[in-house]
This record gives C-alpha cells, structure tokens and sequence, in this order.
C-alpha cells in the first residue's frame, strides 16, 4: 500500500479494462489519478475511485484530436499542480485479414494507437521536465514483437510504439524522466476479438496455445506491472519493455 503516495498520475483509455484497472490499483496505492476516456466510462471509474476512498477526476477526450488532449493535460494541472506518472493506453484493435483492412482501419489505428501517445508525450514531458522527474508508461503489446495473424496495423503501430519509446528513453532519462513500455499479451477485456470474447471454446483454444499458465489474463495483471514502473522502486528502470503475457511469446 501507498507505492504511489504524492504521485499524481494520467491515465489514458481508462473508461474500462487495463486503463481502468491500472487506474483502481494507483488509487488503491495513494496516487491521485486523472482518468481520461472518448466515452462516458471514465465518470464511472472516478466513481468506483472515489467509493474506494482514493482521489481522481474523470475528462471525457478523444485522443485524436490534439486540442482535447491539450485541454486534457490543462484539466490536470488545474486539478492538481503537477503530473508525475503518464500511462498512455488508449488503443484499438482490428482484427480481420490483411487484404480486408482498409483507409479506414489504418487511419483509426495509426490515430489512436500511435500519434496520440506522441501528442500526449509532448504535452507532458515539458512539465516534467519543470518538475525533473517523471515517469511515462507506455503500454503496447506482444503484436509489437511476435507475429500474429488479423492483427497486422495494430501490431505495426505497437512496433513502432515500442521503437519509439526506447529511443526516447535515451534523450529523456538522463532529466529524470523514465520511459518504459508495458507489453501485454492475452488479456480478457473489450478489445479482445467478439469472437474470442464471446466464445468460451475459442477462448479456450486460445489459452490452450499460448498461456503457458493455464489461463487468460485480467486487467490487473497488467496494473501490478504498472504500479511497479510508476513507483519509485523502478527507478534504475528505463527503457525496458516489461512482458505481461502468461508465457505467450515463450509458447511462440
């Protein structure tokens, strides 16, 4: 308890799932949290913050649009003096064969999954570079480093993402700010493919495959990996990619 204690922390994607589980848990650990989301499911989980004792506000934004997450990154300020955590999670998935991805798909992913993590960076790294320190959490997934079928733009974003962060880590660290990535494998949220999700046999064949523990895993899974990068127990981490996956890119 209290890792976090005086952090305060941005959560991006934080209506449900891995967003919203990391967001209970830095809560649940003393860090006031600014949950952010496109939807209204970021109120719910100031809500559930703030019915567990913690401290959070919630600001509806869509991270492709660059004035919202400006306007974002001032709510937080506001609120709070100060922003010492970022986790960019925001993401989304289309999962369908190659020659069936179109203009569309591309530009929602390539949108979401890559340039608001830059715009949000940008927006962010000045006032932790004022504070000379800070820690960025940016979460991909295993797409980034092991190949995968009907995940290609998706899994091309994650790569670059990963790229990215690790040259980052190189020009920011040395001013106290710590870039690391957080590479989640099967996790049960509402990003996993309809037909996986809602089929416990394909779930199951799935796990069968690739979960060397025997089971899919849950958002909190991935928030303990957070936690511990956005503590200050990490701080002789950056620029590592911590793999969350139940043993999947082993399983290959």
């Amino acid at each position: 308890m209290n890792r976090l204690e005086g952090k305060v922390a941005l959560i991006t994607g934080a209506g449900s799932g891995i967003g919203r589980g990391t967001a209970l848990m830095f809560a649940k650990e003393g860090a006031k949290v600014i949950v952010t989301s496109k939807s209204q499911n970021c109120q719910e989980t100031e809500k559930m913050i703030r019915e567990a004792g913690g401290d959070a506000y919630h600001f509806i934004c869509n991270v492709r649009n660059k004035n919202e997450i400006e306007a974002l990154v001032k709510f937080a300020m506001e609120k709070y003096g100060r922003i010492d955590i970022l986790v960019n999670n925001a993401g989304v998935l289309v999962h369908k064969p190659f020659l069936e991805h179109d203009d569309d798909d591309l530009a929602t992913i390539y949108e979401t999954n890559f340039r608001a993590y830059i715009w949000t960076m940008q927006a962010i790294i000045p006032i932790m570079q004022k504070q000379g320190k800070g820690s960025i959490i940016n979460v991909a997934s295993i797409s980034a480093v092991k190949p995968e079928t009907n995940a290609y733009y998706y899994g091309a974003f994650k790569a670059a993402i990963y790229k990215l962060t690790k040259d980052m880590a190189r020009e920011f660290s040395p001013q106290g700010i710590r870039l690391n990535l957080i590479l989640p494998g099967p996790i049960q949220t509402n990003l996993t493919p309809k037909e996986i999700r809602e089929n416990p046999a394909a779930l199951q064949k799935v796990i069968d495959e690739v979960c060397l523990v025997g089971r899919a895993g849950y958002p909190d899974d991935v928030a303990y990996g957070a936690v511990y990068l956005a503590s200050d127990e990490s701080s002789f981490v950056t620029g590592t990619a911590l793999v969350i996956d139940g043993g999947a890119c082993v399983a290959g």
